[in-house]
């Protein structure tokens, strides 16, 4: 039976794949205390014990998942890579430039310490910095080496087993800097620096700012007895005490819709929003309250809007909430903004950028009247644009094949980088035309999880018996040398970003995290500050080191 098994996976080595795929999930989620591997570590895993056997996978395979994940990463990190390229975020995209510059230097500081070969450096890097993306771009590099297959097979399979050796210290590693290390360093208490930043945000707690209505708007049910209001249209009135609005009017039991010309008469019960500041006085321009849940119960709409608005891009909240103030918007409540998936902290100080995503429920004609002036509606779609897409990835690998020569030295991007440099122009374009290159949340994370645990899979299967020999060969130096890969460049980097660009705690720490492609120290600091502000610093550096630890998977290899 057993041989029956064995016989079927070398005969198909997809089934092989698609095993350690499903094993490695399956590894990947299980915990010890909080710490688990993750699907991508737990699918090569699972590929080197099953590549034991000795398999003839095609290295192609490789190659076309790894470009639908980098395609999906750059697709994502699109809007807020070139939304990040300017004066308000300089000091992040330096605090990345920095971070990714010391792991660099780092890296190859241990591969002339310990003689590794470019195998063993590039899977160093990529484990000891939980960034995937650096073992499949040095993969593209590899394969352009003057080599025969033998040799390129060997490096292939030399880079599996580092990143498979470095990658649980680097992932408990990380968390347990910045979210334990890093705030002892600095002598920060966490929840007293985020309360402190969202004061300096403008409020006191954050769950206050959650409770904040868009416009401070109460709803109120009031019968018409107010003599100076009867025979008034709805439009008159609304124009003499443009601190409220009539949504629904019921007369002699009959509903009547919002209608601007609807004259008002004695008796009818409206149904408003208006504003707080406004209750004391509805009584003597209205008439008495009344209990009448009916009457209140007027249409409303949820929305999602992504701001592109180039006049509101780049103000704080309070600035923008300012700017569309007025009669014909009020009843709308903010309810969420987020910025590449995460929850913004809703602070009046907190800077919106284009491509963010605004939450607003309320009246559906001031819904539509403010997404006007913020931006587009996002609609929520399963289609995805796929010819466009795949267009993308031909466009990108063509480029990636390009070279050019700085002195004697040949250039060039690499599959991986044309790839993730056309993921990153489509996915700018779409957040701002939105009718093309459709790729929804749900077509991102597949595109992206698939993408990158069958490429952990396949990278395992092809690493076969050879990885023993290395593990046995290097297995302790990797160890050392990963743990020092993991530490020294947010060392460097937080000492940087503290002193020398004077980043708030809060932010810097998120930042960190962002810098490195790791959420899992984020949620970190989330959880134990109580606050959402880390996601502010996290943003930005996420983007900016998504491209540049992909572009330093070549560059390893180039000096390795």
């Amino acid at each position: 039976m057993i041989e029956l098994v064995l016989g079927a996976l070398r005969a198909n080595p997809e089934i092989a794949v698609f095993l350690a795929i499903a094993l490695g999930i399956l590894l990947g989620r299980v915990k010890l205390g909080s710490f688990h591997l993750g699907s991508v570590a737990g699918a090569l895993l699972m590929g080197l014990v099953i590549g034991q056997i000795g398999l003839e996978v095609p290295h192609e395979l490789k190659s076309v998942f790894f470009a639908l994940f980098i395609y999906a990463v750059g697709f994502k990190s699109g809007p807020e890579f070139f939304g990040s390229l300017n004066r308000g975020t300089l000091k992040l995209v330096l605090l990345s430039v920095v971070l990714c510059a010391t792991a660099l230097a780092v890296i190859l500081a241990m591969n002339a310490l310990y003689g590794f070969d470019a195998g063993f450096t590039a899977g160093l890097g990529a484990g000891a910095l939980t960034d995937t993306a650096i073992m499949g771009t040095a993969s593209s590099a590899i394969a352009q080496l003057p080599l025969d297959a033998a040799a390129k097979a060997q490096l292939n399979s030399h880079m599996a087993v580092a990143y498979a050796i470095t990658y649980v210290f680097g992932t408990i590693g990380l968390v347990v800097f910045v979210g334990s290390l890093a705030p002892r360093l600095l002598g920060v208490d966490l929840r007293a620096s985020a309360q402190a930043l969202e004061r300096e945000l403008g409020i006191e707690r954050e769950e206050d700012a959650i409770s904040i209505p868009y416009t401070r708007i109460v709803v109120r049910a009031h019968r018409l007895a107010a003599p100076q209001a009867s025979g008034l249209s709805i439009e008159a009135f609304e124009a003499r005490h443009p601190a409220l609005s009539i949504e629904r009017v019921t007369r002699a039991g009959q509903y009547l819709d919002r209608d601007p010309a609807l004259a008002l008469q004695p008796g009818d019960i409206l149904g408003i929003y208006a504003l707080r500041d406004a209750v004391s006085d509805l009584h003597d321009w209205i008439g008495p309250e009344v209990d009448h849940p009916d009457s209140l119960s007027f249409p409303t709409r949820s929305a999602d809007i992504v701001l592109t608005n180039r006049q509101l891009a780049g103000r704080t909240l309070h600035q923008v909430k300012a700017a569309l103030i007025g009669a014909d918007r009020m009843g709308c409540f903010l309810t969420g903004i987020t910025r590449q998936g995460l929850d913004l902290p809703l602070l009046p100080q907190t800077v919106l950028r284009r491509g963010d995503v605004i939450s607003l429920t309320g009246r559906a004609t001031s819904v539509e009247a403010l997404a006007a002036q913020l931006g587009r509606i996002r609609e929520h779609s399963y289609r995805s644009d796929i010819a466009l897409h795949s267009l993308g990835l031909v466009l990108g690998s063509l480029a990636g094949l390009l070279s050019t020569h700085v002195g004697m030295i040949p250039v060039e991007l690499g599959v991986g980088g044309g790839v993730l440099l056309a993921g990153l122009l489509i996915g700018w374009y779409n957040s701002r035309h939105p009718e093309l290159g459709a790729l929804p949340p749900a077509a991102q994370w597949a595109f992206s999880e698939f993408g990158l645990t069958a490429f952990g899979a396949v990278v395992g299967l092809l690493a076969g018996p050879a990885a023993l020999t290395a593990i046995r060969e290097q297995g302790l130096a990797l160890l050392l040398a990963g743990a020092l890969v993991t530490l020294i460049p947010p060392l460097v980097t937080l000492y940087f970003g503290r002193y020398v660009l004077r980043l708030h705690p809060m932010i810097l720490f998120g930042a960190l995290a962002g810098a490195q492609t790791e959420a899992a120290s984020m949620n970190k600091i989330i959880e134990q500050s109580g606050s959402n502000t880390p996601v502010i610093g996290f943003t930005v550096c996420y983007a900016i080191s998504n491209v540049l630890l992909a572009v330093c998977g070549p560059i390893i290899v180039a000096f390795a």
